[in-house]
Parts: C-alpha cells; sequence; structure tokens
C-alpha cells in the first residue's frame, strides 16, 4: 500500500515566516499557497449544503414524482439517501488524502494517471458550467412570477442574468465575501426549513382541513394519466437524485478551506445527512398539505410549493417562502459559480485548457481567479441568452454528468485500491478502512444505474445527446493537443503522491 507522506517544506530564505501546516501539505503535493485559506468548518458545510440546496430542487422538481408515478414517488427518496451516501463516503475518504482544489480531477490524475484525470476533469467541469446556468435560470423562472403578473421571456431571462452578474462580482470580490453571503442564506435556508418543517407538521395533523392527507405517499396514480412501469419508476427516482448533488464542493474549495483534510469530509457527510432529511420531510410534508386536487395545483399558474404554503400558511407565510426560496438559490448560484470557477483553475493551473494561463492567474489583493470567475459568469449569461431547446439540452444534461463524473472517480479510487496505490492519511482523517470497496461497488453500480436512467430513456436522449457532445470536445482536444502535452510532461499535476 502506499502511504502520504507530510513533507517538511524549508522556507526561503527571505520568508518572512514559515509555511503554515495547511500551507505546507499543499507544497507536498506540489503547489504553491495563491488563494487565501478563510473558509471555516461551518463554512465548507454551508457551501457544500447550498450546493445541494434542498429548497431549490423541492421548488424547482415539486410537480415531477406526481406526474410520473403519483405520490409513492416520494418514498424513493428512502430508496436514493443510503445510495448516494455509498458514493459520498468514498469522496470523504479521497478528499482526507488528496485536499486540492479540483477533486476528482486531481485524485483521478493521481490515482489512475493524467490521462484518465483529464476526462474526469472535464466531464466535473462541464457539469459545474452547466449547473451555474441552470442555477441561474431558475432565479429568473421562479421569481420573475412574483415580480411580474405575467412575465415575458426577456423579464426572466434578465432576472436570472442580472443575478448571475452579482454574484460573479461577488466570487471576483474574494472567497470570504462571497461565502459569509452563501453563509447567510445557508442559515436562511436550514431555519426556514426547519420553521416551515414544523408548521407542516402540526398544521396537517391538527389545523388544516381538506388536504391530501398522509394517503397521498401511498398513491400511485399518475397525475399525468399514464400508466406505471419500470422506466417511469426509474425516472422518479431522479427527483431526490436531481437534488442531492454538488455536495462535493466542500472538496474543491479545499485549498480556501483551514484544515482541509478534516473539514471537507465532516462538510460534505453533514451535508448530505441534513439535506436528505430536511429534503424528505419537507417534501412529504408539503404532498400531504396539498388541499384539493393534485392536477388543479399542478395547473395553477403560480410555483406549487409557494401555493401550498399560501393557501394553507397564509399569505405572510407565502411571502417568507419565496424569501426563504431566493436565499437557497441566490446561495446555489454563489456556491455554483465558486466550485466551476474553482475546476476552472484547478485545470488551467496544471495547462489542461486552451488559454490555461490566463485563466490560472490568481489575483493577489482578491485572492481569486478572475479570469476564470469572467469565463464561467459569461458562459452562464450566454446560455441564459440562448435559444429555449439549446438551453434545455444544456440543462439536461446536468445530473448525467454528475453522475458521470462520480462513476468516473469511482473508478480511479477502485483502480488505486486494487493496484495498493490508494494514499494513507493523517491519524484523524476520515476513513473507510475495510469498507472502502464495498462503498465503491455499491456507489458504481448505483452511479450506472443512474447513468443508465439519464441516458436510456427516450425523454433522456436530449441530455445523453448533449454530454455525448460535450465529451467529444474533451476527446478531441484531447487527442489534438493535450495529449502530447501530458507525455511531455508539460500539462497534468506537477505533484504526485509518495509510493512505498
Amino acid at each position: 500500500m502506499s502511504t502520504f507522506v507530510e513533507n517538511t517544506v524549508t522556507a526561503p530564505p527571505n520568508a518572512q515566516a514559515p509555511l503554515s501546516s495547511d500551507d505546507a501539505d499543499l507544497a507536498s503535493l506540489g503547489y504553491e499557497q495563491k488563494m487565501h485559506r478563510t473558509m471555516s468548518s461551518f463554512t465548507s458545510f454551508a457551501l457544500a449544503f447550498s450546493m445541494v440546496s434542498i429548497n431549490t430542487g423541492v421548488v424547482t422538481l415539486f410537480a415531477d414524482p406526481f406526474n410520473r408515478v403519483g405520490g409513492i414517488g416520494i418514498l424513493l427518496w428512502l430508496l436514493v439517501i443510503p445510495l448516494v451516501c455509498c458514493i459520498v463516503m468514498v469522496y470523504c475518504h479521497l478528499a482526507g488524502r488528496i485536499p486540492l482544489t479540483g477533486y476528482a480531477y486531481q485524485w483521478s490524475s493521481r490515482l489512475a494517471g493524467n490521462h484518465f484525470g483529464w476526462f474526469t476533469g472535464w466531464v466535473a467541469f462541464t457539469s459545474f458550467v452547466a449547473g451555474t446556468a441552470a442555477t441561474s435560470a431558475a432565479i429568473g423562472t421562479v421569481f420573475a412570477p412574483e415580480i411580474w403578473a405575467n412575465p415575458t421571456q426577456g423579464q426572466i431571462q434578465g432576472l436570472s442574468i442580472g443575478a448571475t452578474l452579482v454574484v460573479g462580482l461577488l466570487n471576483i470580490c474574494g472567497i470570504r465575501l462571497a461565502t459569509r453571503i452563501n453563509d447567510i442564506g445557508a442559515i436562511i435556508e436550514i431555519i426556514g426549513t426547519v420553521l416551515l418543517a414544523i408548521a407542516l407538521f402540526f398544521g396537517v395533523f391538527f389545523f388544516f382541513e381538506h388536504t391530501q392527507g398522509v394517503a397521498i405517499l401511498t398513491s400511485a396514480q399518475p397525475v399525468s394519466g399514464g400508466t406505471l412501469s419500470f422506466t417511469t419508476i426509474a425516472l422518479a427516482t431522479l427527483l431526490p437524485v436531481s437534488v442531492l448533488l454538488g455536495w462535493e464542493g466542500a472538496a474543491d474549495l479545499s485549498e480556501e478551506t483551514k484544515d482541509p483534510r478534516r473539514a471537507a469530509p465532516r462538510a460534505m457527510i453533514r451535508a448530505v445527512l441534513v439535506s436528505s432529511v430536511l429534503g424528505f420531510v419537507v417534501f412529504a410534508l408539503l404532498s400531504i398539505a396539498i388541499p384539493g386536487s393534485v392536477s388543479e395545483l399542478l395547473s395553477h399558474s403560480e410555483n406549487p410549493v409557494i401555493n401550498i404554503v399560501r393557501l394553507q400558511l397564509g399569505n405572510a407565510a407565502g411571502v417568507g417562502m419565496i424569501v426563504i426560496a431566493f436565499a437557497s438559490i441566490l446561495a446555489c448560484l454563489i456556491a455554483n459559480m465558486a466550485v466551476a470557477t474553482r475546476m476552472t483553475f484547478a485545470l488551467s493551473r496544471d495547462n489542461m485548457l486552451p488559454g490555461s494561463k490566463v485563466l490560472a492567474k490568481i489575483n493577489p489583493h482578491f485572492g481569486t481567479p478572475v479570469a476564470a470567475i469572467v469565463l464561467i459568469t459569461a458562459i452562464a449569461v450566454l446560455l441564459n441568452l440562448a435559444s429555449g431547446g439549446f438551453v434545455t439540452a444544456i440543462y439536461s444534461m446536468v445530473g448525467l454528468t454528475y453522475y458521470c463524473t462520480y462513476l468516473l472517480t469511482l473508478i480511479a479510487a477502485y483502480l488505486a485500491y486494487k493496484n495498493g496505490r490508494m494514499p494513507g492519511a493523517p491519524a484523524g482523517v476520515f476513513s473507510l478502512g475495510r469498507w472502502l470497496l464495498p462503498m465503491i461497488i455499491l456507489g458504481g453500480l448505483w452511479a450506472i444505474a443512474v447513468i443508465l436512467t439519464l441516458s436510456v430513456p427516450e425523454e433522456s436522449h436530449t441530455g445523453a445527446i448533449t454530454t455525448g457532445v460535450t465529451l467529444g470536445v474533451g476527446v478531441l482536444w484531447w487527442l489534438f493537443s493535450l495529449r502530447t502535452r501530458l507525455n511531455n510532461g508539460t500539462a497534468g499535476p506537477s505533484g504526485k503522491l509518495l509510493d512505498h
């Protein structure tokens, strides 16, 4: 087995002070500390939690299980959560051993080779870029009707683009400012969601009249009028799958986190556990609280979640729900922008992307990759300005590219385990021990199942084709340019784990 050796880094003669333990740890992995390491353990959790953003998922995807399989689809959360946790555990194991910005790209490169690492990094890059654009679009789609009675396409796009530009500016001004706002958004989301859950619990069981009741959780009558099949059930699992994405953002910002070997794994575990419990409970309670017909609710022009809260808890609660939802989605956009730009920076630092020299620059005052932030902001704005069909195709590949990243990372972890190249870690760092291989296998099988569900059914073809095209772009870049760089050592991670 290979073990991690913590090297002592000797400061140059003109150094004013010795490197901190975190900076020395980073230097032992081949990089100089350039970004500002200011994120606390809570901020790391808040970023991971905001990336998941249960309110974003619940507000935007509430109708999905009812249209596919009926209310019983909500119980599929209980199947999905433990399977997602298998992947989370492996990611925590790796985050404690290779605490680097670029997470899956760095892990795969060092465990399975630089060529393999490129494809993992490229897929992760596309997932974050698409996720950032999709989240900015959600702001316009969800909140434009709350501002204008009948919003035009231009108004929806304008709101989305305005939010994207503001978030881009916040990210440029430094991770401390961006994460402080994200912390506030996460706190509002957690407190607001807990209060909503409490109000709904007491309401549905003691005060509300004319609700669907608990029976809706066993209803297998799709609102769309279709029939149940293996395909519709598989597609219905995509609600919790789509919500429980992005928790790995804590690992992507390792170089801006204090004590990342310990902080990132804890942040990911806590974010998934809190999001899973709150997401399932709130979704179930909202469903039970539906007044009257489900089909009537879903046909209403107002967002169904905001509509339920307004009808059952009053207009003030409806306004509160809008505030909570806006804070949640805005925090999600801040977090998405942060992780997308850090993946861009990580790839560029290793000369893996076109224009790497510019994209890898860190502003010394702000401690942020300004060019990378401008690039991701510009892409999100352009995607929001694009035609509807193209935008839908881009957004539809978010979940698929995320799970392709998960699968590639799990394959790299398996290869390292099989070949005795899995690095060790200092005492007190999260470790799966003998459970590593079972978690890799279970997580890998689940990732394959999700990838098939997001590719094979006819309605998934658009996302699968778009993902295939983006992967093709990555293959062409590797084939005609990057492969040579990697072979001659002018691209790829600058440091490697020591094998013993």
